[in-house]
């Protein structure tokens, strides 16, 4: 086969649906004079995968990431004499959107509490882009917007 390994790139991972449960004789493996790496998550074409494959890691990750995007949305709609909807919706699109659906063929798996955090996150985002206070139900904005849920989004994507 003639694989070759770099040891300080390879990273493993032990997936056990239990939380804790402890593995009697874990694996160990060594290249070059160099133990891999044991990890309780890694990023993988840019979706963090951990050990109980939960996607809480990339969750968080997501949440981290659009956070300031979101802040700029809601700067940019408040500083602007007068912030025009299609094109505040257009930058969702670009800067936030393109974050939160990005390795959607594998989170069509996840339960329903995975999409659930993400509907909340991209919620912000268009309340952030139109200037809607945080009361403002989910389904008005989402008429307002014109914009899917992002469930649906990613389901029509296919």
């Amino acid at each position: 086969w003639k694989l070759k390994l770099q040891p300080t790139k390879t990273e493993l991972i032990h997936y056990s649906p239990h939380p804790r449960k402890k593995y009697k004789n874990p694996v160990s493996i060594k290249e070059e004079d160099t133990t891999v790496r044991l990890l309780d998550s890694t990023r993988y074409l840019g979706v963090i995968i951990n050990k109980r494959l939960n996607w809480r890691c990339h969750l968080h990750h997501i949440e981290s990431k659009i956070a300031d995007r979101i802040s700029a949305l809601r700067y940019r709609s408040i500083s602007a004499p007068n912030p025009n909807g299609k094109t505040m919706l257009n930058i969702y699109k670009a800067i936030t959107r393109t974050i939160l659906i990005y390795g959607f063929p594998v989170l069509l798996t996840a339960n329903e509490n995975v999409w659930q955090r993400l509907q909340i996150i991209q919620n912000k985002a268009i309340r952030a882009a139109l200037e809607l206070p945080i009361y403002t139900s989910v389904e008005y904005i989402h008429t307002l917007s014109n914009i899917l849920k992002i469930k649906e989004y990613a389901t029509k994507l296919l």
